[in-house]
């Protein structure tokens, strides 16, 4: 009964910063991968092997984005788009949301709008390696960006997403 009342008594910029604390040590406690998430730019990515399967890369996307409570919002089949140019290329964007957190940052400032859904990026490199890469662009780039009130909600998204990298290139080791 005590934890109730501190949580009901506990002002909301300190559960989100516990919330954030918490992300940070799940992440790093529990990924023994997030080393091969690489910065670039303000975009987060990893390299999978040539051998890997793409079909089954992006259906392990869309699993763990489940499996941080996201949901999947949208795909966009870009090699499939570009194909009537000639192009011939692996390349899906798949748009994830976590409601919950769009909730709130919706109504703490509606710019947020701007910025959302949040958007994996899988595709095949072109010529040499042919390595596929899974990425995203960093919500909290996107938030000081536009100088958005929810920074720290886009902290806590960028660790769930990382987290999904961290997992998919877990999954895909050589």
């Amino acid at each position: 009964m005590a934890a109730i009342k501190i949580t009901r008594r506990t002002h909301r910029g300190q559960v989100l910063q516990a919330a954030i604390l918490l992300s940070f040590f799940f992440v790093y406690a529990c990924n023994s991968n997030a080393e091969n998430i690489e910065r670039l730019g303000d975009a987060y990515v990893i390299y999978l092997p040539k051998s890997a399967d793409f079909n089954e890369v992006v259906a392990d996307v869309r699993s763990e984005v489940s499996g941080v409570n996201w949901q999947v919002v949208s795909e966009m089949n870009i090699g499939e788009t570009v194909k009537e140019f000639g192009i011939e290329t692996e390349n899906k964007v798949i748009s994830v949301c976590n409601v919950g957190y769009l909730s709130r940052a919706v109504q703490a400032d509606p710019m947020i709008s701007l910025i959302i859904p949040c958007r994996f990026t899988i595709f095949r490199e072109n010529g040499g390696d042919q390595r596929i890469v899974v990425g995203f662009y960093d919500p909290v780039a996107e938030a000081a960006a536009l100088d958005l009130k929810q920074a720290q909600a886009a902290e806590v998204a960028a660790e769930d997403l990382k987290t999904v990298l961290a997992r998919i290139a877990e999954m895909h080791q050589n």
